[in-house]
Parts: structure tokens; sequence; C-alpha cells
């Protein structure tokens, strides 16, 4: 099954970015950590739809290897963790996960072709959340460039780009 992963979680610091929503102001968002990680549970909290790929609630989040350069194969988890720092902190703040898939997409056998994934996810300002994706099935590992984004209103706050390569014999 494909699992976007979205938990709390940081790393690459983007310039001071304003977007504003009545008294809130986003000055920072940064990319905590980016690779291949390993959790210690998965739950799955939402099956496809005409939006996105399956989603887990993870517990345990470990990166192991600090890459943007991922192996095509089972098992394997990847993404960024980050945090979205601002005031008030602590506040709850809806964002958009993105993540765009390469040519031809992600294809669920008998089922719909997805070229990108978007859900709308729930944040606290200031702690760590997740943005990743594990690959649970043969079919959705798609070698290319993998675009994960979270976006705030119209202002994409962050984008990290990883290189999904098959396996040696593939």
């Amino acid at each position: 099954m494909i699992r976007v992963i979205t938990i709390i979680l940081f790393l690459l610091v983007l310039p001071t970015f304003a977007a504003r929503s009545a008294d809130l102001q986003i000055s920072v968002a940064e990319i905590i950590s980016y690779g291949i990680f390993e959790t210690h549970s998965a739950v799955r909290r939402s099956g496809f739809s005409r939006s996105t790929v399956a989603a887990d609630n993870v517990t345990g989040v470990k990166f192991t290897d600090f890459t943007k350069t991922i192996p095509g194969k089972l098992g394997t988890n990847f993404g960024f963790q980050y945090s979205i720092n601002t005031r008030p902190r602590g506040q709850k703040l809806q964002i958009r996960s993105v993540i765009r898939f390469p040519e031809p997409g992600v294809q669920k056998p008998g089922g719909k072709l997805y070229r990108e994934s978007v859900e709308k996810t729930e944040i606290i300002i200031g702690e760590h959340s997740l943005h990743g994706f594990g690959f649970d099935e043969p079919w959705e590992i798609v070698p290319g460039d993998w675009e994960f984004e979270v976006w705030y209103k119209k202002a994409r706050l962050i984008r990290k780009t990883f290189t999904v390569v098959a396996e040696e014999g593939s």
C-alpha cells in the first residue's frame, strides 16, 4: 500500500516568508531531517481517494540515511521532517502536503493513475511534522524525481526533490 506519511518534524531554512491569515504570519519553515527513515508503527489513516493515495499515521520515526537518492525497493520509507515556526506557537494550522510523482505516475492496479497526491492536514505550529512516502507494493515504485511540497493557502513553504532509482536487476 502507498503510505503518504504526515507527522510533525524539520531541516532546510527558507527565507523569511509572510503568509497572513488574521493574526497569523509565517516567518520560517524548516526541514529538520530528510532521506530514508524507519518507523516503529504505522496505522492506516485514510484510503485512496480522488486526490490522494492512502495515508498512514506513523510513530517512532528515525532517519537512517540522509540522502536525496532513494532505492526503489519494497519497505523503503523516505521524505522529510519539518517545522513551521511562527506565532502563536501551538496553534493548529491547515496545510496541503503534495507529492508529484514522476511520469507516468503511480498506477494502482485496476484503479486510478495518480500524477500527484494532495492531502489536506492539520499541523501544530512549532512542532515537528513528517511528509513522506513508503513503498509497500511493487507498483508504487516509479523511478525518477519525486517532488514533495508543503503549502499554506497559495504559498509554497517547503519543497524537496528525491530521486528514486531502480534496483539493479529489476
